[in-house]
């Protein structure tokens, strides 16, 4: 069976600027939050190649922070612009990636811990033969 790191299917938010698909999600097995941009028309396509900022690495993405590394994050977007067959020769379409994920940086360190999928696997009902107290209650298995 195929594990993906990354299901766009559940996601926290999301936002759509032009070309460009913005989730806030989480990843791996752990579900560490991060922020996945992708091409609006190829989304679900096998040939996607995402953009993915984890929350580990956002400062690197921050403007404010001296230490931030803008050129690796523009190498980064170049390639992302590149495999998915957009403009990268384009500084303006660049520019747009960056400043989507820099508008939503803040987005990214607000994103909860992901709930565990859960089914119901059975229904209790215990009743308090005294009293005649019922109390109902769902036994769940987290999936």
């Amino acid at each position: 069976m195929i594990q993906h790191a990354i299901d766009l299917t559940r996601y926290c938010f999301q936002n759509r600027r032009g070309e460009l698909a913005l989730y806030g999600t989480w990843y791996g097995d752990k579900a560490r939050p991060c922020l996945v941009v992708v091409p609006s028309n190829r989304i679900g396509h096998e040939r996607c190649r995402p953009l993915v900022v984890t929350i580990d690495d956002a400062w690197r993405w921050n403007p404010d922070d001296p230490d931030a590394m803008p050129e690796t994050n523009a190498a980064m977007v170049q390639q992302f612009l590149d495999v998915n067959g957009m403009d990268f020769s384009n500084m303006r379409s660049a520019m747009r990636v960056v400043s989507l994920i820099h508008d939503h940086l803040g987005d990214l360190l607000s994103i909860p811990p992901k709930q565990a999928l859960v089914r119901v696997v059975a229904d209790v009902l215990q009743v308090d033969h005294d009293t005649g107290k019922e109390t109902r209650a769902e036994i769940i298995d987290r999936v």
